[in-house]
């Protein structure tokens, strides 16, 4: 009894004729038949009647054949994991992320890395446009950014989906003369220092809302931005997810305040990927994988 005499039996079952069935596993007819026959030698039961009309199941054939099929199901299932698993574990991803979940994103790969040792990750931490641009030219598969849900129909050639409801806030000093307020307003913010992320989108709200404010320099390490605010030197603006990376000791000197922005809607942490092409199981699973840590995490 084998996988491949069980396969020539479905077929017969299925077409009804032992030639068609050789024509379809490119066997001999004489082949099927002594398949059939050794197979049903081996049970001690008939599964056939056979005539010049064709071949029909008998009654306790029917019953055979049923579980039969079940089990060459069960074979092709298994085939199908092998390979998703042998396809991870070779695969490559390429990330671009804006840097607020890049302690999280670390925490996915990790568990990947553990499940797939041979998979590999690179993570690129860039500002909001780079990020699109990169996944655009195809030089990342994914791309994290926090964009207003009103915003990402401009992009055609990307495909996002929502993983988290984030929005943008004030991080400050537990000292600072901010940290009580329930609510800033941008505008506000004219006396007081700021040091900020190096992002586009960023950069334009400030320049739109607070034209005046005193910027005390602009950075794309966030670990200088964070040290300025724990230094009670400056604010910064981050997101709810941005202070994840640093440890519990270091959050606890830090305040986080909504920042009210009138006209922009929810924002959303989204995934992008290019809608030129299908998504990769390693992407899928990536992601999937992700979006459950974020949602699992209190900000």
């Amino acid at each position: 009894m084998n996988i491949e005499q069980m396969q020539y039996i479905a077929e017969v079952a299925r077409t009804g004729s032992l030639t068609r069935a050789a024509e379809n596993c490119h066997i001999t007819v004489t082949g099927v038949s002594r398949a059939i026959t050794l197979f049903e030698k081996e049970l001690g039961t008939r599964l056939f009647i056979r005539s010049r009309a064709g071949t029909t199941t008998t009654p306790e054939g029917e019953k055979i054949i049923a579980k039969i099929t079940t089990i060459l199901n069960q074979i092709e299932e298994l085939k199908r994991e092998a390979s998703s698993y042998q396809e991870l574990n070779n695969s490559r991803l390429r990330i671009a992320s804006i840097p607020g979940p890049i302690s999280l994103l670390i925490e996915s790969m990790s568990d990947m890395k553990r499940e797939f040792p041979g998979s590999r990750f690179e993570i690129t931490e860039n500002n909001t446009q780079a990020v699109l641009e990169s996944v655009h030219h195809g030089a990342s598969d994914i791309g994290l950014v926090l964009l207003p849900e009103q915003t990402v129909p401009q992009y055609d050639h990307l495909r996002f989906e929502p993983l988290a409801q984030d929005r943008l806030i004030l991080v400050c000093h537990q000292d600072s003369a901010l940290a009580d307020q329930s609510m800033v307003i941008l505008s506000e913010l004219v006396d007081t220092p700021l040091v900020l992320y190096n992002d586009p989108n960023i950069l334009n709200l400030v320049s739109e809302l607070a034209p005046a404010s005193d910027i005390l320099f602009k950075s794309n390490n966030v670990d200088a931005l964070l040290r300025a605010v724990r230094a009670n030197l400056a604010v910064t603006i981050g997101t709810l997810h941005s202070l994840q990376a640093y440890g519990t000791s270091f959050r606890k000197e830090m305040v986080s305040i909504p920042l009210q922005l009138p006209n922009r809607g929810e924002s959303y942490l989204w995934s992008v990927r290019s809608a030129d092409y299908p998504i990769s199981r390693s992407s899928d699973l990536f992601i999937r994988r992700f979006k459950q840590i974020l949602n699992t995490r209190p900000t």
